[in-house]
């Protein structure tokens, strides 16, 4: 069999990474016991894990002089882990005081457990170095088999109290990314799980005289690395995920920002006035994303006069021809519109004011968010689209009534 030492430790670094991750929102708060609960718990998963991988067992022996005294280790670490996820459990629950109340229940009655569990060890007899099967070996030795029961028993207990605690918070959580970590956190602690009954399972097998030793060496620790790793994800997605919903909210922002130029642009080249000439820091997107809406919005008003209605009725007419409806006919007409007027504009053309009263009026809603996706849209339309080039003529190409030779683009 290879030597599965990188996989612990891996495992083991991944919850190291998440664990640096949440001292930082413990240092904001250092008095939540909720967060500290959740650093213990990803220390000492970290750190069973790390002391399981069979080159760090071997190491601890060697330095101990004690045969197989780092399975005692890596048990009590096991029985600390159940208890910090336990005590996380109680400030889930309950009120932070009555949570302290409880999780202190939990804490010093397993240090009891670790104390009887390191006391049945050194009871027994365990001679054999067995860096990977020690369970399965030991299960028919006094004391030996009493101690690894604790630690499997234990563990167990512990992982499907947070099963059911996950869940039932996971389905009435109000934040996507904490009901998220919550599931991950429950995947994980059924790979805990799994590893518990596992070996159990393991240990029983050798009681009847079944050699089952495969559940403990080779299936066990699949579940318990894979479980780690799982939940560690779950522990850090609430803050994390939070983190990356925002960042992909400023790239969308962003690019809208870069979206609006087309228009900005040509507004502003048709319009100077429109930009006022104090210029702004190139690290506040917030206010440089403000500012060109409302610069937008400034230019359409100033070009009311050089909107030629004909132009409008001829996109929305080509649009429909290319089989355009909804907010993308829409976005085609009021681009139409706005380009129709920069051109006329340009050769000091006024009309008439249109008989649409709501002509003119923005589309996208009166929030913010509604009204840069409209004008990102019209914005797009302005620069690529094909039946806005169509709709926009020049006077020359107009006939005697005001109608153009403007064709369904394609045709």
């Amino acid at each position: 069999m290879t030597d599965p030492t990188p996989v612990y430790w891996f495992c083991s670094a991944a919850a190291w990474a998440t664990l640096t991750y949440k001292l930082h929102d413990l240092r904001r708060a250092p008095r939540n016991p909720m967060r500290w609960a959740v650093c213990v718990t990803l220390f000492l998963a970290a750190t069973a894990v790390f002391f399981a991988a069979p080159r760090a067992i071997a190491r601890v022996n060697s330095v101990t002089g004690v045969h197989n005294c780092s399975a005692p280790l890596v048990y009590s670490l096991l029985i600390a882990l159940s208890s910090s996820s336990l005590a996380l459990i109680a400030f889930w629950r309950h009120p932070p005081e009555r949570a302290r109340l409880i999780a202190r229940h939990w804490v010093v009655t397993y240090t009891l457990l670790i104390v009887c569990l390191n006391v049945l060890f050194f009871l027994g007899d365990a001679p054999v170095e067995r860096r990977l099967d020690f369970d399965t070996y030991y299960a028919n030795t006094p004391y030996i088999a009493e101690s690894i029961l604790v630690y499997l028993l234990a563990l167990a207990v512990a992982m499907i109290q947070l099963i059911r605690t996950g869940a039932h918070w996971a389905q009435i959580a109000g934040r996507a990314w904490l009901r998220r970590g919550l599931w991950f956190i429950v995947a994980g602690a059924v790979g805990g799980l799994l590893f518990a009954l596992s070996k159990l399972v393991a240990v029983v097998a050798r009681w009847t005289g079944r050699n089952w030793d495969a559940l403990s060496t080779d299936v066990a620790p699949v579940f318990a690395t894979l479980g780690l790793v799982v939940s560690a994800t779950g522990y850090a997605l609430p803050a994390g995920g939070e983190h990356l919903t925002r960042l992909r909210g400023r790239f969308a922002r962003y690019r809208a920002y870069r979206d609006l130029y087309p228009l900005w642009d040509a507004l502003r080249r048709a319009v100077p006035a429109i930009v006022p000439p104090a210029r702004l820091p190139w690290w506040d997107l917030e206010l440089r994303l403000t500012r060109r809406l409302a610069e937008i919005n400034d230019g359409r008003l100033a070009l009311r006069s050089h909107t030629d209605p004909q132009a409008a009725a001829t996109a929305l007419r080509l649009g429909r021809e290319s089989s355009l409806s909804g907010t993308d006919l829409q976005a085609v007409v009021d681009a139409t519109r706005l380009k129709s007027a920069v051109a006329a504009k340009a050769v000091n053309r006024k009309f008439a004011p249109a008989d649409e009263p709501s002509e003119q009026t923005p589309r996208g809603g009166a929030d913010g968010a509604g009204e840069l996706a409209w004008l990102t849209k019209v914005s797009r339309a302005y620069a690529h689209s094909p039946v806005v080039a169509a709709a926009v003529v020049g006077p020359a190409e107009r006939d005697p009534d005001g109608r153009n030779h403007a064709s369904a683009p394609g045709q």
